[in-house]
């Protein structure tokens, strides 16, 4: 297995595990600007590629703290194909994601996962991390 940064050449992939992940109506220009976003130096998209399949992607986001020294790296969105999950596979991705964003000088990682995602919850209570904070979401529709 493979783990290096996403590509265009990714986009199939990415969007097959976005449906997976919940997300079937991602379109493939929808996809491809986030791949291209990723690019920027804040933003981070790795997969995970197995004999040329990518099966498991992780997106990754870096900020400034206000109040303290470091930046917060945060995971946005973490899909192993179904087929691989409990196998290894994102273990491995999550630990190259952690190694990527210590390295870019974040000193707090943190993820937001679905009530109803339990399994997930224990992978990361398995991964170090703890439950420290409630989040609060209010959507609001934007302006044409």
């Amino acid at each position: 297995m493979v783990i290096r940064q996403a590509s265009l050449l990714d986009v199939f992939y990415i969007q097959k595990l976005l449906g997976q992940l919940g997300y079937p109506d991602a379109s493939l220009e929808m996809v491809s600007q986030k791949i291209q976003l990723h690019e920027d130096e804040d933003y981070h998209l790795l997969v995970a590629e197995d004999q040329s399949e990518v099966i498991a992607f992780i997106s990754l986001h870096r900020f400034e703290f206000l109040h303290a020294q470091g930046k917060i790296g945060r995971i946005t969105a973490f899909c192993v194909e179904e087929r691989y999950r409990s196998k290894g596979v994102g273990a491995m991705l999550l630990a190259a994601a952690e190694k990527y964003l210590t390295e870019q000088g974040c000193t707090k990682l943190e993820v937001t996962s679905n009530l109803a995602r339990e399994r997930t919850h224990q992978f990361y209570l398995q991964n170090g991390y703890l439950i420290d904070s409630k989040r609060f979401v209010k959507y609001v529709q934007l302006s044409r």
